[in-house]
C-alpha cells in the first residue's frame, strides 16, 4: 500500500494540491509561481521514491552492550497539558498540537512526523516510560537527560513526568537533568514570543535550585561522570558572567556539604557560549543544530508549496560528508548528534531550520563522533549526546515514526556494535 498519494487540480487562477500522507488528507493552495508540470514531477520523484522502502522494522537482536561509549538522549517532557499553556496558548496544548497540524511546505519536505510503537502518548502518567526504556535499551541508549524547567523563586513547569520517573524505581534506566534555564515564552506556534514565565537570576535561587534537584542527584540511577552527578545548564549566557560563575561555585559547595562530593557541570554551546570552563564548569556540550556554521543551503527554487514558508533548509549531505559538525576545539567538549531536524512546525513557517537527514547520513556522523570521543575522552568520560529522544515538533526523535520506522535506532545500535572493539 502506498504511504503517500497526491493530486493537482487546475483552476482558472490557481492550483490546488491534494496530498494524502499515511492515510491523512491535506489540501493546500499552490504557490502561483510553481509550474504545474514541474510540481507534478517533483511530487512523483518525492512521493514514490520515498515510499515504504525507507521503513525499518523493529530489531530481533537487542544491543549486546559491547562498547564503552555511552550515548545519552535528551528527553522532552512537554507531552501533557499544563495550566500555563492552557491559559496562554490554547486549552489542551501539548507538543503533539504542533506535530499534527503540520503540512509539507516544499516538494520533498517530509512532514508530518507521526509516531508508531509509542504512539501519541500522555506523560502525565509514567505508563509509556516503560516502553520508552525498553526501546532505548534494545538499541544501546545509555540514559535520558530530561529538560528540567525551573524558574525564579522555585517555580516549575512540565515537572510531572520527571517526578513520576524519580518516584518509580521500576523505571530502571540512568538519567540526568539539563536545567532549561530560559524564560517560558509563547513561541511554540510562531507567536509573538510573549513571556509567560520569566527567568531571572537571584543569589538566593542558587540554594533553592540545588535543594530542589537534590533528590534527583541522590538517586541511584542518576548519571555520574568521574563519580560526580552530571548537571547541564542549557544557557550559561542568560545570566551575567559573574552570576553564572557564582552559581557554579555555590552548587559545588552545596554538593560537598550534602555528601555528594562534587558535581560534573556542563554548559551547552548555545547563543555564543563556547568554553564553559570560564564559569568554573567542567566542560561544554554541543547542542546541535545550535551554533552551526558555514552550512550549505538547499536551493528550493520552484519547489515551495506555501509562499509563507521562510525557514532555512540546509544540506545535510554536505554538512556530514565534509565534517562540518566536527570542528576541533581547545576546551573540554562532549559531542552531540541529531537524527533529523525540522522545527518549522513550531515556528509557523518563519525562522525555522530544516535538516532533512537519512539513517545513512546519521550513521556516518555518529561514527565520526564515536571515534572522536574515544580519542579525546578517558574511559570514565566516554559519553556523547543525541538530540533527541522525543523532540517530535522539531523532527528530532529516535522514537520510531511511520516513514523510517526504527531506522535511526537501528543505525545507533549498528554503529555502537561496529565500533565496540576499537581502542584509540
Amino acid at each position: 500500500m502506498k504511504l503517500f498519494d497526491f493530486k493537482i487540480e487546475k483552476f482558472n487562477t490557481y492550483k490546488i494540491l491534494r496530498l494524502k500522507f499515511f492515510g491523512i488528507s491535506f489540501r493546500t493552495k499552490l504557490h502561483n509561481k510553481i509550474d504545474v508540470n514541474i510540481a507534478d514531477k517533483n511530487l512523483q520523484d518525492f512521493l514514490y521514491s520515498s515510499d515504504d522502502k525507507d521503513f525499518v522494522k523493529i530489531t530481533d537482536k537487542p544491543y549486546d552492550n559491547c562498547n564503552d561509549i555511552k550515548p545519552i538522549a535528551f528527553y522532552l517532557p512537554q507531552f501533557h497539558t499544563i495550566p500555563l499553556n492552557n491559559r496562554y496558548i490554547e486549552r489542551g496544548f501539548t507538543e503533539w498540537t504542533n506535530v499534527t497540524k503540520t503540512q509539507p511546505q516544499f516538494f520533498g519536505h517530509y512532514q508530518p512526523h507521526l509516531p508508531i510503537d509509542v504512539g501519541f502518548y500522555d506523560l502525565s502518567t509514567d505508563k509509556v516510560m516503560y516502553r520508552q526504556i525498553e526501546l532505548a535499551k534494545m538499541y544501546g541508549i545509555y540514559g535520558f537527560c530530561f529538560h528540567y524547567y525551573w524558574f525564579s523563586g522555585g517555580k516549575r513547569l512540565l515537572e510531572t513526568p520527571i517526578f513520576n520517573y524519580l518516584n518509580n524505581k521500576e523505571l530502571d534506566f540512568p538519567f540526568a537533568l539539563c536545567w532549561a534555564n530560559e524564560s517560558w515564552a509563547k513561541q511554540w506556534d510562531g507567536g509573538n514570543k510573549e513571556v509567560m514565565m520569566e527567568q531571572k537570576f537571584s543569589y538566593d535561587d542558587c540554594d533553592r535550585f540545588f535543594y530542589d534537584i537534590l533528590p534527583f542527584l541522590r538517586d541511584e540511577r542518576y548519571i555520574k561522570i568521574k563519580n560526580k552527578p552530571l548537571l547541564i545548564i542549557y544557557n550559561p549566557k542568560l545570566f551575567k558572567d559573574e552570576e553564572t560563575t557564582f552559581l557554579v561555585k555555590r552548587l559545588r559547595r552545596l554538593a560537598e556539604e550534602n555528601g555528594l562530593g562534587d558535581l560534573y557541570i556542563m554548559g551547552a554551546k548555545v547563543f555564543g557560549n563556547k568554553d564553559s570552563t570560564v564559569y568554573g564548569m567542567d566542560a561544554s556540550v554541543e547542542f546541535y543544530p545550535n551554533e552551526h556554521q558555514d552550512l550549505k543551503e538547499v536551493d528550493l527554487t520552484g519547489k515551495i508549496i506555501n509562499k509563507k514558508f521562510m525557514s532555512r533548509v540546509f544540506d545535510m549531505n554536505d554538512a556530514i560528508r565534509n565534517k562540518k559538525f566536527m570542528p576541533e576545539v581547545e576546551y573540554p567538549l562532549y559531542k552531540t548528534v541529531f537524527p533529523y531536524w525540522d522545527n518549522s512546525p513550531r515556528k509557523a513557517f518563519k525562522g525555522g531550520w530544516v535538516f532533512q537527514s537519512t539513517p545513512e547520513l546519521y550513521k556516518e556522523w555518529l561514527t565520526d563522533v564515536i571515534y572522536w570521543t574515544k580519542k579525546n575522552h578517558s574511559k570514565d568520560e566516554q559519553f556523547f549526546f543525541i538530540n533527541a529522544w522525543n523532540e517530535w515538533a522539531e523532527g528530532a526523535h529516535l522514537e520510531p515514526d511511520r516513514k523510517f520506522g526504527y531506522a535511526f535506532l537501528q543505525a545507533t545500535k549498528e554503529v555502537l556494535s561496529e565500533t565496540g572493539k576499537i581502542k584509540l
